[in-house]
């Protein structure tokens, strides 16, 4: 049963990462839609072969004695599983490369960004020989993993962009509605999947899940409201996909009520890192991955550190609030060395990339 639920878990993620760019096309002019979605798609069908001939071994099986795999033999659930989890995190930071970037641009960043930043970090953190899980870090399902290095890599490939003249977006709100709905039911996949089995945590998971939502959407809609300004569906879509990112890290570890409260504040954070990130033309990401990824993650990855119990689960931790300040040392050494291996990764990977591209920028 237990591969089972991973497969499935595993099939549940796939609609909601191909729904990201649909959502993320709403960003830009109607007439891009078409050549983003190429763009987006060559990208994730990159990231598929990479993590099948060396991703999947560099992240879980390097350190472990087993023997360089030309391609994996045999794709199990749990490889599925890691899969999707890599997948998101490239999509996420497409978003901000295609204002800029064509398709032949993934060819090159997605396979160095893979070996230099997400590969090395998910064997750290993830991996039963990795450094930072051997000291004891958390990560239930990616909040550092996947989303903060998702969101810093947007940051700087952000920062080689410029705000356009006309900021003009698509509208068609009954996509955007179809897309957020695929991506909230593929995160309950998400968010299940390290269980390993609904027995394992899995009443809790799909609780605080909703509950991020929830809370989070509010949390998002407070300026709004605090300025009388008028809802916009984006506005619902933004608080709800910060909602999902910030429960990554803590969803198995922290109970309702405390996931409630880190959600809020993330959601209102977000929102206005996200005007504060729009005011500004020294870099432009137009889909705002860096703040509701980056940021996102970086919160709930925090109140992990603050809100941990382990009555809530023994295999977790003590945060602060529960008096355990070793823990909240190990998980802030983790969020610095994710956090200096992704900027550099990045920085590499975009320099690699214009050297073997024989760009100028």
């Amino acid at each position: 049963m237990k591969i089972n639920f991973s497969l499935l878990c595993a099939v549940l993620m796939i609609p909601m990462i191909f729904f990201v760019p649909i959502i993320y096309t709403q960003a830009f002019p109607s007439r891009h839609t078409e050549k983003h979605l190429v763009e987006m798609i060559i990208a994730l069908l990159t990231g598929i072969l990479c993590w099948i001939f060396f991703g999947y071994f560099e992240s879980f099986q390097v350190g472990s004695g087993n023997a360089l795999p030309i391609i994996s033999q045999t794709f199990s659930p749990v490889m599925f599983v890691q899969l999707d989890f890599f997948l998101y995190a490239l999509v996420m930071f497409t978003g901000t490369a295609i204002t800029k970037h064509s398709w032949n641009f993934f060819l090159i960043f997605v396979p160095v960004w893979t070996l230099l930043v997400y590969a090395p970090i998910a064997n750290m953190m993830w991996s039963k020989t990795g450094y930072l899980a051997q000291l004891g870090a958390l990560d239930f399902s990616g909040g550092l993993v996947v989303h903060l290095t998702a969101g810093l890599t947007s940051l700087m490939i952000a920062f080689s962009i410029r705000r356009p003249p006309n900021d003009e977006r698509s509208t068609n709100p009954t996509l955007e509605y179809i897309a957020i709905l695929f991506v909230i039911t593929g995160w309950f996949g998400f968010n299940l999947a390290p269980a390993g089995s609904f027995q394992n945590y899995g009443n809790l998971i799909v609780t605080n899940t909703l509950i991020a939502i929830i809370a989070a959407t509010f949390g998002w809609l407070i300026p709004l409201a605090d300025h009388d300004q008028p809802i916009k569906l984006n506005d619902v879509v933004n608080g709800i996909l910060v909602g999902l990112v910030t429960s990554t890290a803590a969803v198995g570890y922290v109970s309702p009520l405390s996931i409630g409260i880190i959600t809020l504040l993330s959601g209102l954070i977000c929102h206005l890192a996200t005007d504060l990130m729009n005011r500004t033309n020294r870099f432009y990401d137009a889909v705002d991955s860096f703040t509701i990824n980056g940021v996102g993650g970086l919160i709930g990855t925090l109140g992990l550190i603050f809100l941990a119990d382990t009555k809530v689960n023994p295999s977790g931790a003590n945060g602060l609030l529960y008096g355990d300040f070793h823990f909240a040392k190990i998980e802030l050494i983790a969020i610095v060395i994710i956090s200096v291996m992704t900027i550099l990764g990045a920085a590499l990977s975009l320099l690699a990339t214009n050297i073997l591209s024989l760009r100028k920028d």
